[in-house]
């Protein structure tokens, strides 16, 4: 097995303060209010504690289906970070994705300098390390998607 990194940066200028940008974010249940389900995605349950804080735990992706994981908030500063940790086991290609979530809220005048941080932590046989692309294609689609629905739905509201 062989542990490979990966990261990206995803930035976003959002007409939405710091505060009302993080208290979407942190409120892990009720994303279906602004985040449509999709093939990777569909809901956060068996959030404990609720109200989120930092050590919360929670039960992401798809939880009716078998396609889900469970993740802890590792950052929690409102209204500046928030941080989530989860690790993903890919059956099909023997791999464990630990996957590491960093929010920056900076303020911007009326808007906010949304940065979301990626951090991949892949470990794989090297025989099939070739098809680590296949794995990391879905996080990036998942992570364009999850900003734009953000920005779209924050930016409607009064």
């Amino acid at each position: 097995m062989t542990t490979s990194h990966w990261h990206k940066l995803y930035r976003a200028e959002i007409a939405a303060s710091p505060e009302a940008l993080f208290d979407l974010l942190s409120d892990l249940p009720n994303y279906g209010r602004w985040l449509p389900p999709s093939g990777q995605y569909s809901s956060t349950t068996e959030v404990e504690p609720y109200p989120v804080q930092l050590g919360s735990h929670y039960h992401d992706g798809k939880p009716g289906d078998g396609r889900s994981w469970r993740g802890t908030v590792t950052g929690f500063a409102r209204p500046d970070s928030l941080d989530f940790h989860h690790r993903i086991d890919v059956r099909e290609v023997r791999s464990v994705v630990d996957v590491n979530i960093h929010y920056a809220f900076e303020p911007a005048g009326d808007r906010t300098r949304l940065v979301r941080w990626l951090v991949l932590d892949i470990t794989m046989p090297a025989v099939l390390r070739p098809l680590r692309p296949a794995i990391i294609r879905p996080f990036d689609t998942e992570n364009v998607r999850t900003i734009a629905a953000l920005k779209a739905y924050a930016e409607r509201r009064p």
